[in-house]
């Protein structure tokens, strides 16, 4: 109980000092800097333009100052360039609307969930919830930097649930969602600092720690996808539903891109990433990511990359460790604000040793990681796939995992919209090749329906759906009751920034 008294205390000065910094930040300055360059636009030659090429007027911030109410569909034409490589860690993506701005943009939310879990004997246990949260969209562009923060959080109250805190006599826990990014831009280099940070008492999978697959429809932003979090290969995730205990999960990441010439990117990235569970019974976990990676643009849309990764998975008090070796291949296509597509595939050999494991042994297999990203006026669409080794989502010292989820968002009209999002997940443990492994599958989908009561207001109604095959033998304290778990309810949402119709 004094651990969850230390996190709230905690948590509230993290945001409180978030929201006071960046007011700060953009009252400091009326006049806007102006917006990052595109690292991947044709070099000019170098110390020749006057400003170092910064010519533009100035940019004014976003601080949800209502304009007139004007409908007006996305507009690809309007979407600023995701700039990042094939061999970069950060997402591919088609760009995002307001990455050029600056935006300031706090909300506050009110869910009331109707709740259906598995319970013993085949029979489901009804119950209900409340979550209370908040978020802050915060975008600063200097002249040569730009700093980007994402949060989400709340607090949750179940009613006749089944699913308590494990090791907690509290039916309420918090539930901690938080991105930043520091970039640097020159003629040449791009760099990227980005810390991921999540505090929630079950898998994010899903939404699964934050209210369910149905809310994913309703804590997107005008941040756009380009700052999603990590794959699996840089973070650890969680892809398996255990029994609720809190867990938190940081990944550091720090990347730097050079330019050889209009073509060519070497791009050199690291990460350091840890799994801790408050709760006894789970594997803890920390893992260490190298990667290197030449790019090639073909053409102005086409781009092919050769990349070299390693990896080293190490688990708390225990003497196993997992690491595996990468070479891929990567091909890329993207067309801004209407198409991003990625494909990376090559051989991964895995290496287990330490007790638990089953000894020492070796597995070679195939990393694989694709993403696809379809966007028009009203409509916009996405699925990504991978494959390879991740950390065991606390249930296994190591686990080969396929990861495939997919979502679909819809403009209808002026004041409605809508999304569609589903996943799956195969975990494997680590095993040597002829012994059996245990398997969790997990799948999940959500849909969410929304309509603007006001430019600041927009009311959501969801429904989700969880569902995960456990094996016979659970490997740690608790894995959950399998079964089918269903949520249903309303979300009122308010931004002090106006909801950007049109935004994707």
């Amino acid at each position: 109980m004094d651990e969850m008294i230390k996190l709230r205390q905690k948590s509230c000065v993290l945001v409180l000092t978030l929201i006071l910094c960046a007011t700060a930040s953009l009252a400091q300055n009326q006049k806007q800097d102006t917006p990052p360059v595109d690292p991947n636009a044709p070099l000019p030659p170098l110390n020749t333009n006057q400003n170092g090429g910064y010519a533009n007027p100035p940019i004014g911030a976003a601080r949800g100052v209502s304009g007139p109410d004007n409908y007006e569909p996305y507009d690809p034409s309007q979407v600023t360039p995701d700039t990042n490589t094939l061999a970069s860690p950060s997402p591919f993506t088609v760009g995002s609307l307001g990455q050029n701005r600056n935006i300031f943009d706090p909300s506050l939310s009110i869910s009331l969930l109707g709740e259906d879990y598995p319970a013993v004997a085949g029979n489901s246990s009804w119950g209900g919830s409340a979550l209370l949260g908040g978020g802050l969209d915060f975008i600063r562009n200097w002249r040569l930097s730009k700093f980007t923060v994402r949060y989400r959080g709340g607090d949750t109250i179940n009613v006749g649930s089944a699913s308590l805190i494990a090791g907690q006599n509290s039916s309420s826990y918090q539930y901690h969602n938080l991105t930043l990014i520091q970039e640097f831009y020159w003629s040449r280099w791009h760099l990227v600092f980005r810390d991921d940070f999540s505090a929630s008492p079950n898998a994010l999978f899903g939404g699964q720690g934050l209210g369910g697959p149905g809310l994913l429809g309703q804590i997107s932003s005008s941040l756009g996808i380009s700052t999603s979090s990590l794959g699996q290969t840089f973070a650890p995730i969680q892809t398996i539903d255990t029994g609720n205990a809190m867990r938190y999960m940081d990944s550091v990441l720090g990347q730097g891109e050079y330019s050889i010439s209009r073509s060519s990117t070497l791009t050199f990235s690291a990460s350091y990433g840890f799994l801790k569970f408050g709760s006894a019974g789970f594997i803890s976990s920390n893992m260490v990511n190298a990667q290197a990676g030449y790019d090639y643009n073909i053409d102005p849309v086409n781009s092919i990359a050769l990349l070299a990764r390693y990896s080293n998975i190490n688990y708390t008090g225990t003497t196993a460790s997992t690491a595996d070796y990468v070479g891929a291949l990567a091909y890329g296509r993207k067309i801004t604000g209407r198409l991003a597509f990625r494909a990376e595939v090559g051989p991964e050999e895995i290496h287990s040793a330490g007790a638990g494991t089953g000894g020492n042994f070796q597995i070679l297999t195939a990393s694989v990681n694709t993403g696809l990203t379809y966007a028009r006026r009203r409509d916009s669409y996405t699925a990504t796939y991978a494959r390879g080794l991740t950390a065991g989502s606390g249930v296994f010292l190591g686990a080969t995992s396929d990861t495939f989820s997919g979502d679909a968002r819809f403009q209808f009209t002026h004041l409605w919209t809508g999304s569609l999002h589903l996943g799956y997940a195969l975990n494997k443990s680590l095993a040597p090749a002829g012994s059996a492994t245990a398997n969790f599958n997990n799948w999940f989908f959500g849909a969410n329906v929304g309509r603007l009561a006001d430019r600041h207001v927009q009311i959501n109604f969801n429904y989700g759906l969880i569902d995960q095959t456990n094996p016979s033998l659970c490997p740690v304290s608790s894995c959950g009751i399998p079964g089918v778990q269903q949520t249903f309810g309303m979300t009122v949402n308010w931004h002090l920034r106006a909801v950007g119709l049109g935004e994707r």
